[in-house]
């Protein structure tokens, strides 16, 4: 289910060009969206759900070997790297840097629970591309379901790519008005270890050299090696269902998130989270400094 050796080659010769501190992107194509992918299979074996989640500090039961055995609910971003980066890289889309690209937001969307032994068929697609001036913002997804065709999960994630817009002015848009929540029912806190990003990296395959590399780290700008935002998501995630949903992480239907700023490896973060039956369950995750890193909310049945 992991990248090949040269997959990965390819991946990272092109996340660090030569000169690494040139940063500028041309325009995407931006008449690209709605194009789908040639499908790919994988299998999902029960040691890769119990190290994905004991990699991104998910210490729910049901993740470790056993008869009830399921996968997270972020669980499914570790085949989606592979086959959402077929859309990072179609030389049709024009990132020309992916050092350029930063993931904005993620949704997951659980048909069912995904468990040891299912087979999957992924297929890849370009859901839409949008100019917004100086930089341009996709958004790749991928869906899975069985050779049967039963739907398992879809997934979707947003990616800003910096300088890549036509660099026309655009009009603001209207800002759209944040759902209304109430006082946090719950507050808990988790921390980030300091080997969490290489860990994660093995277990969810992401190997973007800011996670793992302070000189390319430092090189685009960052203070050091960040941590892996789906791995931040995974770790709340993980806290909310223990926290909140009383461990019932199959009763999870969707993800989403909306990812604001880093985390450094070490540091404790602090979720508040509130829930309605309407809603499911709203989330703000925040720095020892205070500043918001992830917001987002579960579906819950």
């Amino acid at each position: 289910m992991k990248k090949g050796p040269s997959t990965i080659r390819g991946i990272r010769r092109r996340m660090i060009p030569e000169g690494v501190a040139t940063l500028a992107s041309m325009p995407l194509n931006f008449d690209l969206g709605g194009k789908t992918y040639d499908r790919s299979t994988v299998s999902v074996t029960a040691e890769q759900i119990a190290e994905y989640a004991a990699a991104s500090g998910d210490d729910n039961p049901l993740h470790t070997s056993g008869n009830r055995q399921i996968a997270s609910p972020v669980f499914p971003v570790v085949y989606g790297l592979a086959a959402m980066a077929t859309v990072t890289l179609d030389p049709e889309l024009g990132v020309d840097n992916p050092l350029m690209i930063v993931h904005g937001e993620q949704r997951i969307i659980h048909h069912r629970p995904l468990r040891p032994g299912d087979i999957l068929e992924l297929t890849p697609s370009l859901e839409s591309v949008e100019d917004k001036g100086r930089s341009a913002i996709f958004v790749a997804a991928v869906r899975a379901a069985t050779p049967d065709g039963e739907a398992v999960n879809d997934q979707f994630a947003t990616i800003f790519v910096r300088g890549a817009g036509s660099g026309a002015e655009r009009v603001s848009s209207t800002p759209t008005v944040p759902p209304r929540r109430g006082e946090p029912t719950t507050r808990f806190v988790r921390h980030v270890p300091v080997d969490m990003p290489s860990r994660y990296a093995a277990a969810g395959g992401d190997h973007n050299p800011i996670h793992l590399d302070e000189a390319v780290a430092t090189a685009v700008g960052l203070p050091g090696v960040i941590n892996h935002g789906l791995g931040t998501l995974s770790l709340v995630v993980g806290g909310i269902v223990t926290e909140v949903l009383e461990g019932d992480a199959a009763g999870v239907r969707t993800v989403e998130a909306r990812f604001t700023d880093m985390v450094l490896p070490g540091s404790d973060l602090t979720t508040s989270a509130w829930d309605s039956e309407s809603e499911g369950v709203g989330f703000e995750t925040a720095r020892p400094d205070g500043v918001v890193v992830v917001t987002g909310r579960l579906g819950i049945s």
